[in-house]
């Protein structure tokens, strides 16, 4: 339907950066946005004529955590107050699609921390672990 109704028939996910780095407190968040990322990638394949694009947001303002189901003692304060405003976020989603992008990091940076992941895992866990105030016990 979106083929026969579209000029520029386009396909937006706005997902999370944690769909690609994980962090502690938020493995039932994290692994659903993975899921949902290889869901979305599976789609683009199999319908190559649809622009499909996926943003991926490290923490944004406000107090959308605020009713997590995982949530617990190390959770940040809510409203969030130190993340990625929800206008620029809104604003780089539109830009994507305008210019046909496939992933999109905010902020773009974010791109080299999902490719360090990769290389050096433990300095990636272990700063996850200091920024959410998580220890083992």
């Amino acid at each position: 339907m979106l083929l026969n109704t579209s000029k520029s028939p386009s396909i937006l996910l706005v997902n999370s950066l944690a769909s690609v780095i994980p962090a502690p407190t938020r493995t039932l968040y994290a692994s659903t946005k993975a899921a949902s990322l290889v869901l979305y990638q599976a789609l683009s394949i199999e319908h190559p004529r649809i622009a499909f694009t996926v943003c991926m947001p490290s923490t944004v303002q406000g107090d959308f955590r605020a009713s997590a189901v995982d949530a617990g003692p190390v959770r940040e304060r809510n409203p969030n107050t130190h993340g990625l405003k929800r206008e620029y976020v809104a604003q780089r989603c539109i830009e994507a699609i305008d210019k046909s992008e496939k992933t999109v990091f905010i902020p773009a940076v974010m791109r080299f921390a999902h490719l360090f992941y990769w290389i050096w895992p433990s300095f990636v866990e272990s700063e996850a672990r200091k920024k959410y105030n998580f220890s083992v016990s």
